[in-house]
């Protein structure tokens, strides 16, 4: 690992001019690149925050999530589907 890491810094130090340009067309893509990433994040965060609190161990599972659960299955019964009895 130490070995990538100099090898990493040597590549950069040694680079030379590039003689590159990046238009404001190029900016803009790569500006709206980063803001639609952390957007994306944050949606997946919103999306799967009470499961990554109780995987963390911070919050734990609540009574109403196991009622939301249930409900699922009662939908299943009012579709005309019963559920077999043993």
């Amino acid at each position: 690992m130490k070995w990538v890491v100099l090898f990493g810094v040597f590549m950069l130090m040694a680079t030379g001019d590039a003689h590159g340009y990046l238009d404001p067309g190029s900016g803009s893509a790569i500006l709206q690149g980063i803001i639609g990433a952390l957007a994306a994040i944050a949606i997946t965060l919103k999306l799967y925050w009470h499961r990554l609190m109780r995987l963390l161990g911070l919050r734990k599972a609540s009574m109403d999530e196991d009622i939301d659960d249930d409900d699922d299955e009662d939908e299943d019964e009012d579709e005309g589907v019963k559920k077999p009895t043993s």
